[in-house]
């Protein structure tokens, strides 16, 4: 069995015309979504992967990535490689980062596209039960400190 380790984002921004927090998924061949991330590189640290990979997949710099927020799971997988096919067993790291003001999406090659979406349609085109179970703690994370920023502003 291979062991790999790959680091993403979970990326949301507050859209006010409609009112709603939307996360960044980008589109892979096929009916694939999936957040930004890649492999780490040697020598480099979860959060330097996790920037490095946003900066190349998607064109975005200077990403807030918010502290004290991490989650991990682990998938299983099968790949041909090298004409044999192999079991590989990848551990996930995702951080939140809010979408830096004025900053635009510039996906790279290796994605077919982009969607801002909210939680619910987000989930919805998530493959994995493990992102959806992620992606349902950021969403309330973030909706908590949503409305905590509400209330003292009061």
């Amino acid at each position: 069995m291979i062991r790999e380790k790959s680091v993403g984002l979970i990326i949301f921004r507050y859209n006010n015309r409609e009112k709603e927090v939307q996360y960044l998924v980008l589109y892979h061949r096929g009916t694939y979504w999936n957040f930004p991330k890649g492999k780490v590189d040697p020598g480099e640290s979860e959060v330097e992967t996790a920037k490095r990979e946003i900066m190349e997949e998607t064109g975005i710099a200077n990403i807030q990535i918010i502290k004290g927020w991490r989650q991990q799971t682990q998938f299983f997988f099968k790949e041909e490689r090298a004409g044999k096919k192999e079991l590989i067993k990848k551990d996930f790291i995702l951080y939140l980062a809010k979408m830096p003001k004025g900053a635009e999406v510039k996906i790279s090659g290796e994605h077919n596209g982009y969607a801002w979406l909210n939680y619910k349609i987000a989930g919805q085109y998530l493959k994995f039960k493990s992102l959806k179970e992620i992606l349902k703690e950021a969403n309330s994370y973030v909706n908590q400190r949503i409305e905590e920023h509400r209330r003292n502003k009061k």
